[in-house]
């Protein structure tokens, strides 16, 4: 296939996981590399005209170029999921809230400005504000920050760079904080708690000082880069009718079933854990 053939493929959606182009994509991915990097340029300048549909070669293009670390990506990709509202969800469905946070911390490029002023950013949309926290998360987890380095961007959060009113970034500052972990912020947390700032519903503050007190080292597969586009995708709901082949994900592949880019809902993932825990669903029975 030529690298024409390839974006037009990857192009529309069919119900059916493109695996040839994929595979191409990556067998070729110094030719494809310059091509993959327009498209989330040109999203990034317009994220409104992309999100009416019509193209998804920008899914396709944030897993590839995660897998390929390009840093290049960086800026963009920060850029386009600022767009506020529901646009980042138009633009990447269920990817916002189950792998954004991997796709970030695969292409960063040593600069955290760019996340600090997505988490910052009060006009973002939250569940994206809470994917640039747990990309802190997972920059430490994989050795491209120091844990002291994240939990010193943390305190400052806590501490004036998130103004003291409730918002869902503070609720996802709670459970970062838990899962880097950085017990030194304990107080913090609990101040938190106790001016309103987080929904007791999200997360259970015995819940966050137990992780805290313990250190736990669990969740760390929430917590990963991207390494296989292809096993992230492949086995998305998306790209398996009912009735037809497994949709299992393969070792590395994501955690939960994703719709359609253009189908999305609010992400139950994000609702309290039924198991009576305290966490997110995605962060405690939800993360297998």
């Amino acid at each position: 296939m030529t690298i024409a053939e390839i974006l037009k493929e990857l192009e529309p959606y069919t119900g059916t996981f493109p695996m040839k182009a994929m595979r191409t994509a990556i067998e070729q991915r110094e030719a494809i590399t310059p091509e993959l990097l327009r498209v989330l340029e040109a999203v990034a300048e317009n994220p409104e005209h992309y999100a009416r549909g019509g193209d998804h070669k920008l899914v396709y293009a944030l897993y590839l170029l995660a897998q390929f670390r390009e840093k290049r990506a960086y800026p963009f990709i920060v850029k386009m999921f600022s767009a506020p509202g529901e646009i980042p969800f138009d633009l990447a469905g269920d990817t916002v809230t189950e792998r954004l946070n991997g796709i970030f911390a695969s292409v960063y490029d040593g600069d955290p400005a760019p996340l600090e002023g997505l988490i910052e950013n009060e006009a973002a949309n939250e569940y994206v504000r809470d994917a640039a926290l747990d990309a802190f998360v997972t920059l430490a987890h994989t050795g491209q920050m120091s844990r002291n380095e994240v939990a010193l961007y943390f305190a400052s959060l806590f501490h004036g760079k998130l103004k003291r009113h409730y918002s869902h970034a503070w609720d996802g500052l709670v459970v970062a904080v838990a899962d880097l972990p950085a017990p030194e912020l304990l107080e913090d947390v609990r101040r938190a708690y106790a001016e309103g700032l987080v929904d007791p519903w999200f997360a259970r503050l015995e819940g966050v000082e137990r992780d805290l007190r313990e250190q736990t080292q669990g969740r760390r597969d929430r917590y990963r880069l991207i390494g296989d586009a292809i096993a992230e995708m492949e086995w998305w709901a998306a790209f398996n009718k009912p009735g037809g082949a497994s949709a299992k994900p393969k070792e590395g592949g994501q955690s939960g079933a994703s719709p359609p880019p253009k189908a999305h809902k609010k992400p139950w993932r994000n609702a309290p854990c039924p198991c009576g825990s305290g966490k997110k669903y995605k962060h405690c029975c939800g993360k297998g």
